[in-house]
């Protein structure tokens, strides 16, 4: 295709969870012909359920926030009003400060910050790569901010399972930020931790 330079893009099969203990394979693909702009219907339709997922999981993360806080919807955007994901590790920080965790299994809940981590990555490069497909059937996504060498640029793979993935998960965290806003709304504001103890010396107590 003339209008993918280079000529030989290198594609990248599916980032996976870490918890699945998968590795990253790099294949090259020296026939750019067998590019082609577009993708399947059905492929839109899962992209599209997934990023709306996203923003759902989204908001309900900034609400957390705000309630956990105590500021009014105008306040709350005033502090929310970031990137993504430092939004996430903001609301991290804040669950792990206040003793509000997403799940109260720990391992689950790493797990959960994590899928959180990797679907803001996912979703950043659905939103703004450009689709094309492999041979008419592999989905995948071109992006020149995925890091490669020097005169090539690199194609991920991001068949339908994977984009179905991503709306589970953020499905899935949107639930367990909003449990944790009823449980706000319910129980009150926790208190924050208390503040350390004044060291034992006389250069501070005096």
């Amino acid at each position: 295709m003339a209008d993918l330079p280079p000529k030989n893009p290198r594609t990248k099969k599916p980032k996976l969870e870490a918890a699945e203990g998968k590795k990253i394979v790099q294949q090259n693909l020296r026939d750019a012909s067998r590019i082609t702009k577009g993708i399947p219907d059905k492929i839109k339709i899962a992209v599209a359920d997934a990023i709306m997922a996203f923003s759902e999981m989204e908001m309900s993360a900034e609400q957390f926030i705000w309630d956990l806080l105590g500021l009014s919807a105008d306040d709350g955007k005033l502090v929310t009003r970031i990137d993504t994901k430092d939004k996430i590790e903001l609301a991290k920080r804040f669950s792990e400060r206040y003793r509000l965790p997403l799940h109260p299994n720990e391992q689950t809940t790493a797990e959960a910050w994590s899928a959180i981590r990797n679907a803001i990555e996912a979703r950043n490069k659905m939103a703004h790569g450009v689709w094309m497909t492999i041979d008419l059937k592999t989905p995948i996504i071109v992006s020149y901010r995925i890091p490669i060498e020097l005169g090539r640029i690199n194609c991920e793979h991001f068949p339908a399972d994977r984009i179905e993935a991503v709306t589970w998960v953020c499905l899935n965290a949107k639930g367990l930020f909003d449990k944790l806003c009823a449980k706000i709304a319910t129980e009150g504001r926790p208190l924050p931790p208390p503040i350390p103890p004044t060291p034992n010396d006389p250069e501070f107590t005096s």
